[in-house]
């Protein structure tokens, strides 16, 4: 039943955190960039909700992006607060997700394991 209350917590969340960076999050720094929330790993006690995020752009801005995020986190759980019935609201922890990348990296490692495998 927690697994459930907790999933649910993520995913409203989550909806909610990429809505305010998409539409409420007035910075320079984030104009033209394509900002993914990936997930919402909330602690049990709501005492901190880690957010990870992937950024789709030209060039490797993850890291910035999430400085600034960090840096609005307040902003973004005032906001919060507000689109989110909760008696205790997390504090915020952005992280880079790299699970694409590392997703990418291992179906190339395989593609040529198995072409190294056709050819030998």
């Amino acid at each position: 039943m927690a697994n459930i209350r907790m999933s649910r917590i993520n995913s409203e969340l989550q909806k909610a955190i990429a809505e305010i960076i998409s539409n409420r999050l007035n910075n320079p720094d984030l104009d033209g960039l394509i900002i993914s929330v990936t997930f919402v790993e909330t602690a049990p006690d709501l005492s901190v909700a880690k957010v990870g995020i992937s950024v789709l752009s030209a060039s490797d801005t993850e890291e910035l992006v999430v400085a600034t995020l960090n840096h609005a986190k307040n902003f973004i759980r005032h906001e919060l607060m507000h689109m989110v019935r909760l008696k205790t609201m997390p504090e915020l922890e952005f992280e880079v997700d790299n699970s694409y990348e590392r997703g990418q990296k291992l179906l190339k490692l395989i593609d040529k394991v198995s072409n190294g495998d056709k050819n030998g």
